[in-house]
């Protein structure tokens, strides 16, 4: 009696596993891979094992909304995002700013939020004509690995006299210690991580200055396949129908930084 009552329970075990599955199966008519900086906060982050952030919870309220199940890559920076996309390891990465070599393998989503990058430093803001400027001053400053910047740092980047100046930093938590810890004099980051940085870790001396590094829009980069390509006709209308939900998270973050 025993061992039939064994046999029961596991073969119950095994009809709810494949009704369970079945059901995951349903829902998802087609899943990808979404690379993401696993320490960019409020942007993308894992709180233990879950993914959240502005850009992750974007990206969840549009790929559940077109029945396309999402999972997640724990990455160490854009570059390695990008990276791992180029070599068909991840589908997705989230707040790519638009370049001619990133379009060569990926494709590019309708824009979902505005990018702010701005300066942020120790020291009080001043107004200043360029970053050349600063460079000139033999100030230091702290970028992300394999992150678009616009135009301007583009060409400083690729001067030899100014590279030892700009300093590749992996995570937004280490960019703000390396400020901290005066190891450079500047980073630069979107307004919404400054502003995460001043509210929730008390660095209320951090100042974000008014130059516009460089504003843009951003969107989702989707690895360039046929059935990806079906993907993005429905990101992009996902995007459309979702703009007004999208703007008001966006703006929860903008002003006063998550719950």
């Amino acid at each position: 009696m025993t061992n039939l009552h064994t046999s029961i329970k596991t073969l119950s075990f095994i009809l709810m596993a494949i009704i369970t599955h079945s059901v995951n199966a349903q829902q998802c008519d087609h899943v990808v891979k979404l690379g993401l900086v696993a320490d960019w906060p409020p942007l993308t982050y894992f709180d233990k094992d879950e993914a959240k952030g502005l850009d992750i919870e974007i990206a969840k309220m549009v790929f559940s909304s077109i029945d396309v199940c999402v999972d997640y890559v724990r990455l160490p920076s854009s570059a390695r995002a990008l990276g791992q996309m180029e070599r068909g390891d991840i589908d997705v990465a989230v707040m790519v700013s638009y370049t001619n070599e990133r379009a060569k393998y990926g494709y590019f989503s309708k824009p979902y939020r505005n990018e702010t990058m701005r300066l942020f430093s120790y020291s009080q803001a001043q107004p200043i004509a360029n970053l050349r400027q600063l460079l000139d001053q033999q100030k230091t400053i702290g970028l992300s690995i394999g992150s678009f910047y616009g135009e301007e740092l583009q060409q400083l980047t690729g001067d030899s006299r100014y590279q030892p100046q700009l300093v590749q930093i992996s995570s937004a938590d280490r960019r703000a210690e390396m400020l901290i810890k005066k190891r450079v004099d500047f980073i630069v980051d979107d307004l919404i991580t400054g502003l995460y940085m001043m509210k929730t870790k008390g660095y209320k001396n951090i100042n974000a200055w008014p130059y516009i590094v460089h504003d843009n829009q951003v969107h989702f980069l989707i690895r360039k396949s046929s059935e990806n390509k079906e993907v993005l006709a429905k990101v992009n209308k996902a995007i459309e129908v979702l703009g007004p939900k999208i703007d008001a998270l966006v703006a929860q973050f903008t002003k006063s930084g998550p719950n």
